[in-house]
């Protein structure tokens, strides 16, 4: 138990540190040439302005919680997982997000360098601290990403608002967004205490991303000729979909509930 205990800690100092030296450096080395890239697409420029320092906050935030979960995990508190978990949650969309935009602004996804090492300390997290199963870790973060791709299609949508004042993009940017809160409130939930309400609010939100992203995807794709970045978040809504609704699969994979309440 004080094993546990001391690597949780050790794991989110690293965290820590990662997320203050990592989100420091690159934003002040990206942010100017970011908003100045010649081959940025129409909209970029307002994601890089706006979106570049919102993503940094997160995970400047997530370093907060993991400090403070660092000294939870040392004198031993029960807490220290779960703010653990709050902490990757945030920090895994602030470093994933920001590198879609970079790349199609031609420049490189130097967030990458902290994404994938957080993911590293996810598994670690999940698997030798909290001992929690791989079926369980994994159903995680696949749900963690769809609610990485349902923000994308919100903060992408009112990209495309801002710019060319599309009515598609209108209809449907809340509803992403919707959605992703969604995502993230069951990715937490499968970590901390897998309960039947998360089965069913996971497959209400994978239920409005279909209705507004398959739209979304279809036109995208037919207006620039090729797959759409849009149709990714209800691609993987609707495996998820089908995970949520396939008898004993909820139960099987996280532990928890799968009967009326």
């Amino acid at each position: 138990m004080k094993t546990k205990f001391k690597l949780g800690g050790i794991l989110a100092i690293i965290a820590a540190i990662i997320g203050i030296i990592g989100h420091y450096a690159l934003f002040f080395q990206f942010y100017q040439a970011g908003m100045h890239a010649e081959a940025a697409e129409p909209g970029c420029e307002i994601l890089l302005e706006w979106v570049h320092p919102l993503l940094a906050n997160m995970g400047l935030l997530a370093a907060a919680l993991f400090i403070v979960s660092a000294y939870g995990f040392f004198t031993q508190r029960r807490w220290a997982f779960s703010l653990s978990v709050f902490g990757l949650i945030l920090t895994l969309l602030g470093s994933f997000f920001v590198n879609i935009p970079f790349m199609a602004a031609g420049l490189p996804p130097v967030y990458f360098a902290l994404f994938f090492p957080y993911t590293i300390i996810y598994f670690l997290m999940m698997v030798l601290v909290q001992r929690l199963s791989w079926s369980r870790t994994l159903l995680a973060l696949l749900i963690g990403i769809c609610y990485i791709l349902c923000w994308m299609n919100g903060i992408a949508s009112t990209s495309r608002i801002i710019t060319i004042g599309a009515d598609l993009f209108t209809l449907v940017q809340k509803l992403h967004f919707v959605a992703m809160v969604g995502m993230a409130v069951v990715t937490a939930g499968i970590l901390l205490k897998p309960r039947e309400w998360q089965r069913v609010l996971g497959l209400s939100a994978g239920v409005t991303e279909l209705i507004v992203g398959i739209p979304l995807g279809i036109v995208t794709t037919q207006e620039l000729g090729r797959f759409s970045l849009f149709s990714l978040a209800p691609i993987l809504s609707l495996v998820l979909v089908i995970i949520f609704v396939w008898p004993g699969v909820w139960k099987k994979w996280t532990g928890g509930e799968e009967k009326a309440e």
